[in-house]
């Protein structure tokens, strides 16, 4: 799916791994390993997204089913490249397949220190579900968003 000049929305290949990990790390702090992301990406292919630029990703969303719904467990935009609708276009992909798959519902989590991702989900139609204490390894609070879709 064609974004604008040449910026493109596909599904993610095992070959954009590297490129996931590079984007993810340069833009949430985590402990999550290039293991973990190669983890992640074989668990749920089939609602893993990336955006690239020529041969290059610049951003990626990956969401599974959980629970009776979707749950989106990552996203990121390199930082070059925010503030251009990527995020809210990846959002838009993988709702869409959700609800291709029968789920009305998307979850997910965010740390309670992110301001800028609470303001962009909350943008996006999301709204805060509930506080999880400590749920990311290193003890920071994780709150939960949640949107019908």
């Amino acid at each position: 799916m064609e974004i604008e000049y040449g910026v493109q929305i596909r599904k993610a290949t095992e070959a954009d791994l590297r490129d996931i990990v590079r984007v993810w790390k340069g833009n949430i702090r985590t402990i999550n390993t290039s293991s973990d992301i190669a983890d992640l990406y074989h668990s749920f292919e089939r609602y893993f997204f990336v955006v690239s630029m020529v041969d290059k990703v610049i951003g990626f969303v990956g969401g599974a089913i959980r629970r009776g719904h979707g749950h989106i467990s990552g996203l990121a935009v390199a930082k070059d490249y925010r503030m251009k609708g990527i995020g809210k276009r990846l959002l838009k992909i993988v709702d869409h397949e959700f609800l291709a798959s029968g789920f009305d519902k998307v979850t997910l989590e965010v740390r309670k220190s992110n301001w800028g991702a609470m303001k962009f989900y909350k943008k996006q139609g999301y709204r805060r579900a509930c506080l999880i204490k400590g749920y990311y390894a290193d003890g920071e609070d994780a709150i939960v968003y949640e949107k019908k879709i």
